[in-house]
């Protein structure tokens, strides 16, 4: 843990440092003054428009599971943003499941379906604009076995908890036994609807649209134009370097990242700290007011707060 931690603090210094060594203080303000708060607020539409599609993807396969209102969907995906602020993103997305009530393991599963969708569509971006390579055929392989062939992993995983539970662990194999088995069952009820999942991934093809065109919007508020190939390149490296880095919301890493794809300048940083903004900071503020509001009504048993 504590060599993680020190890896994490050591990816933050490296992205900070790279980002401050690539600014030029006086061209920093000239661009902040002359930026386009035309192209802004377009940005900031952008922003909203995929945060809100997000959400119905989410509540569409939760509904399949079980049924949810959109208001839990909403408190809960926008508490998240502030979770995974504070938080590793993984520890982030689990417990803003838990603000939604019902199972928690098969609402955990609606999630993952529904993210497990846009890691797909960003893989078919990558290969479409950046060719094969053998880290996207990899993920692609994963994900299209675990929407395909569910039923083999599930196998997989639960045979060494079997082995386990019939050699006297029971006490600890049963109970990891149920979550998987609760997990397997969200993650194929979550997706039997062929209707549902197919508006799913035009969802996610949209979502993941519309971010990567807000790189190029928010590029061209400071007078940087972004091409959609370098856009794309940019957010996929902000992905991997926020996820290998390990620092809570990808502070600093995201940004770093999108610097490398889009080319490393003043104007380039100013963009990726911007559009970090306008896609997660601007959400994790509200999302600290939402999420602390929803726990203490949970805590004072409210009828209105999820169980």
């Amino acid at each position: 843990m504590k060599k993680r931690r020190l890896l994490s603090f050591a990816a933050l210094i490296i992205s900070i440092a790279y980002l401050y060594s690539h600014i030029d203080t006086e061209e920093l303000l000239l661009d902040i003054k002359g930026a386009s708060t035309e192209y802004l607020l377009v940005a900031f539409m952008l922003s909203v428009s995929a945060f809100l599609l997000s959400t119905v993807r989410w509540y569409l396969f939760l509904n399949e599971v079980q049924k949810t209102s959109f208001k839990r969907t909403l408190l809960a995906s926008i508490s998240g943003y502030y979770l995974i602020t504070i938080l590793p993103q993984t520890i982030g997305h689990m417990i803003k499941v838990r603000l939604v009530g019902g199972d928690y393991f098969k609402a955990l599963s609606a999630l993952a379906v529904g993210m497990s969708l846009e890691v797909l569509v960003i893989v078919m971006f990558a290969l479409l604009f950046e060719g094969f390579m053998k880290s996207t055929v990899l993920w692609l392989c994963l994900i299209l076995l675990l929407l395909l062939r569910e039923e083999w992993v599930y196998k997989i995983l639960d045979y060494p908890l079997r082995f386990l539970e019939i050699r006297g662990a029971k006490r600890v194999a049963a109970p990891l036994r149920d979550y998987l088995k609760r997990t397997y069952l969200g993650w194929r009820m979550a997706k039997q609807n062929r209707l549902i999942f197919f508006v799913s991934f035009i969802l996610s093809v949209i979502i993941l649209f519309l971010q990567i065109f807000s790189i190029t919007v928010v590029g061209e508020a400071f007078g940087i134009h972004i091409p959609m190939r370098r856009a794309i390149y940019g957010f996929v490296m902000s992905l991997l370097f926020a996820s290998a880095s390990g620092i809570p919301g990808g502070f600093g890493a995201n940004e770093f990242g999108l610097v490398l794809g889009i080319g490393a300048s003043t104007k380039a940083a100013v963009t990726a700290f911007v559009y970090k903004f306008l896609f997660q900071y601007a959400y994790s503020v509200f999302g600290a007011v939402v999420f602390y509001k929803v726990v203490y009504r949970m805590v004072s048993g409210d009828e209105d707060s999820p169980r």
